[in-house]
């Protein structure tokens, strides 16, 4: 045990003071969401993180917790960690990743619970849309359906671009659950249809609705302008 406590000893003796090891660890933004990922680079005001599915993405040390820039802070320098795969290229905060780090073959699911969609944002890095709507009562949100999310144009580009959450009201908004209610409360909707952009991370990026002339294409260059701000 005495020679164990040596070795330990002299393995910590031994690392350069202020200098970070990268590893996995959970980081997480002024939002209060989670990421799990290990720094891969830290460029002046803006870090880059490693998702486990070998993304790359970018923020900015503002929207890191406090917690986070603290220790950023006494770690100014980091032992870079060997890239997942060669062709993985630095994604910017809610920008689609590049074909080489979101599956081809990967098909764009709407889900029901925020949690399911955080979860896939951090795995494939992509921005999740949230749809606050009432298909069964709406005609607005009808409208929307049938001419944005039930076209093949607009699947084809969420297939690469986005996660999907989708939150079905009834009658005069009432909530499908606890959930429900609260996220209306937290993004403060108050009609139907409202959708939001948020980065992998989950900060808000844009908001929007139903108006004339929306289509696929003016959808996806909406995401692209949102994402583009979010840099």
């Amino acid at each position: 045990m005495m020679k164990c406590l040596w070795t330990c000893l002299f393995v910590l003796g031994s690392m350069t003071p202020g200098t970070l090891r990268a590893e996995f660890r959970i980081w997480t933004n002024t939002e209060g969401v989670n990421v799990d990922a290990e720094l891969a680079k830290i460029d002046g005001d803006n870090v880059t993180f490693r998702l486990r599915s070998g993304a790359l993405t970018t923020f900015a040390k503002s929207k890191l917790s406090e917690a986070d820039r603290e220790f950023l802070a006494r770690n100014p320098t980091i032992t870079p960690a060997a890239p997942a795969t060669p062709a993985a290229k630095p994604v910017a905060a809610g920008t689609p990743p590049t074909p080489a780090a979101v599956d081809a073959n990967r098909k764009a699911k709407w889900q029901s619970k925020m949690a399911k969609a955080q979860e896939e944002a951090k795995t494939t890095g992509l921005p999740i849309l949230v749809l606050f709507t009432g298909t069964s009562w709406c005609s607005y949100c009808i409208k929307l359906e049938a001419e944005v999310f039930s076209k093949k144009e607009f699947t084809a580009f969420a297939n690469k671009s986005l996660v999907l959450l989708k939150l079905e009201y009834g009658p005069g908004g009432s909530p499908p659950n606890k959930e429900g209610k609260k996220l209306q409360e937290e993004f403060g909707v108050k009609g139907f249809p409202t959708y939001f952009l948020l980065d992998a991370a989950g900060s808000k990026l844009a908001q929007g609705g139903y108006h004339g002339g929306i289509n696929p294409d003016a959808f996806a260059t909406w995401v692209k302008g949102a994402t583009a701000k979010g840099k």
